[in-house]
């Protein structure tokens, strides 16, 4: 599956930047894409309908649960959405180096907006196959493509 991964940075004087990892959403069956729901994707990446990583993951049988039951299991999406988008994010962009990726990040530097396109296994539902493993995860366990088949956007 394809995979959008951004640096943005945030007008102002310091170099604070937003890093993100979403599917395009027409990559999805549209049946995911209803439950999941959509955002806008960054302007870089051309502000297209994108799919966030936790709703991407998250089971089928979550969708259907009773909204009080989902409190028990929606932390747990939640901490595997981070620790891979934290991946695929420090794979992409080195310079980001927190340990969970920041609503905001600040550089010392100012490289620039950026944007990669690369593939990366199928995260649908993936969270019962994934779950048990989070802090061992990595790149190469997402099927992340380092080197071959990203391109710069």
């Amino acid at each position: 599956m394809e995979i959008i991964v951004t640096r943005s940075r945030i007008a102002g004087t310091l170099p604070h930047y937003v890093y993100r990892a979403l599917v395009p959403a027409d990559k999805l069956s549209s049946q995911r894409r209803a439950l999941a729901g959509t955002v806008a994707g960054p302007t870089i990446a051309g502000r297209i309908p994108c799919v966030r990583i936790g709703p991407l993951l998250a089971p089928e049988h979550y969708f259907e649960m009773a909204h009080h039951l989902r409190s028990g299991l929606a932390p747990r999406i939640g901490a595997l959405a981070r620790r891979i988008e934290t991946l695929v994010i420090r794979t992409s962009f080195p310079e980001m180096t927190a340990a969970s990726t920041p609503i905001v990040f600040q550089l010392d530097t100012d490289p620039g907006d950026a944007c990669i396109w690369t593939d990366i296994d199928d995260l649908t539902a993936a969270f019962d196959r994934l779950e048990p493993r989070t802090e061992l995860l990595t790149v190469a366990d997402l099927g992340l493509r380092q080197d071959d088949g990203r391109r710069a956007a």
